[in-house]
């Protein structure tokens, strides 16, 4: 079990435009979710990383990393779109991405993980 003081919430950014960073966090996806170390994944977009990690993974995720950061919903949308695309064979993620209200920007794209 997780004491609730762990750094649980991790910080691996890019920020810039879709289509110059899609390529670059498709690769850090993989190599976050490799099979021989991780159950579970998800990917997922939030404006308040530690509240959304503490309120709604913590009990079945170990960690969350955040990868990409933009002010535009759309952008951050795009590119949540494209990697659960991607991943769509192993991700545990039903829909293709836009599940809620995500409040006022900055919007952060996030990968939760769930390891063996």
């Amino acid at each position: 079990m997780k004491r609730m003081d762990e750094d649980i919430v991790h910080f691996d950014l890019t920020t810039g435009r879709p289509a110059d960073v899609v390529s670059t966090l498709r690769r850090r996806v993989s190599a976050y979710t490799r099979e021989d170390r991780v159950g579970r994944f998800k990917i997922g977009i939030t404006n308040n990383p530690s509240g959304r990690f503490s309120n709604g993974y913590a009990r079945d995720y170990d960690e969350m990393i955040v990868l990409y950061r933009s002010p535009s919903r759309d952008s951050v949308s795009q590119v949540e779109r494209d990697l659960i695309e991607h991943n769509e064979e192993i991700t545990r993620n039903r829909i293709a991405g836009g599940g809620g209200d995500y409040g006022e920007p900055p919007y952060y794209l996030y990968l939760v993980v769930r390891y063996k």
